[in-house]
């Protein structure tokens, strides 16, 4: 079942500037999905719309399996966000702020505590928000979106900004409340580097275009089958014969036999077959496509 799920999602800031073209985004429940693309590509826009903070304009938005429309009370009520930067009383401490959204919330102020907690914010004590550094406030912005205990956490570029360790420490506390709580999460970032460490699924945006959505498994299969394992032995065309009589398409670059990327087991057999064959073989190594490089070939055509 999907999370949220939206069909021909479509937006236009002028008649002749349209920022998403037939969005069709599927969060599977339970999952971190990350939604990737350069910055200007619809992400925040597409996010705004899910949380109704700009009016649809054509397509269907549907969460929880229930139609944003119809049911934006409920929806809201179990949903949690974080939109560009988290939006904290500067005067007041991170409990402060808490107990504020408590009361709009209506949710038990036990909450404040276990919220501060799950964030690493329980013992700032009287410490003024205004003083956080930017990832104690990112923190706190996440705090005070989960406080509800929401089951959809909606995140725009959480870690911008951060330094290596407060992107560590988010990733990690994101993990953690979907683990824990089985919360769905979708996160959207330019940063592919940080979201494949981080998320189940993906998608991916560009020019207010979906090019690829599926599990990140499935980009990782993407990585594997465009890397090649090369060979450097004592008699290549032997080996070459040899690989495309057993299906590997072989390929000659720089003096080497390159084949697509096999199982460490089936790399075994083939050097043993090759020894065999009174064929020494001086290397073997592996030049692996980056997801980096999948992403841009994406964005780029």
């Amino acid at each position: 079942m999907y999370c949220i799920e939206t069909e021909n999602l479509d937006y236009k800031f002028s008649p002749d500037q349209q920022v998403l073209k037939s969005i069709d985004l599927q969060v599977p429940t339970g999952t971190i999905y990350g939604f990737l693309g350069p910055n200007g590509a619809g992400k925040t826009t597409t996010l705004r719309l899910l949380l109704g903070l700009l009016r649809k304009q054509s397509g269907r938005i549907s969460i929880f399996g229930k139609t944003f429309e119809n049911n934006r009370t409920a929806i809201l009520r179990n949903t949690g966000s974080l939109i560009e930067s988290p939006s904290v009383y500067a005067h007041l401490t991170a409990r402060e702020n808490l107990l504020l959204l408590q009361k709009v919330y209506q949710c038990p102020e036990n909450r404040i505590n276990e919220a501060l907690e799950t964030v690493g914010l329980a013992h700032t004590g009287n410490k003024k928000a205004g003083r956080f550094s930017l990832g104690m406030k990112q923190r706190l912005g996440i705090a005070i979106a989960i406080l509800h205990k929401p089951e959809l956490l909606i995140l725009d570029e959480p870690t911008n900004g951060l330094d290596p360790n407060g992107i560590i420490e988010m990733r990690e506390l994101l993990k953690k409340l979907n683990k824990e709580s089985g919360m769905t999460i979708l996160i959207s970032s330019h940063l592919l580097s940080e979201i494949e460490k981080l998320v189940s699924h993906l998608g991916i945006i560009h020019k207010g275009k979906l090019l690829f959505q599926g599990p990140m498994e499935e980009l990782q299969q993407k990585q594997k089958q465009r890397s090649t394992t090369y060979l450097d032995t004592s008699n290549n065309l032997r080996v070459a014969e040899l690989m495309h009589s057993q299906g590997h398409m072989p390929s000659h670059h720089n003096g080497m036999i390159g084949i697509p990327v096999v199982d460490k087991l089936e790399l075994a057999r083939l050097n043993r077959e090759l020894l065999q064959e009174g064929i020494d073989v001086y290397q073997i190594h592996t030049q692996r496509t980056d997801l980096e490089s999948i992403f841009m070939d994406l964005v780029q055509n």
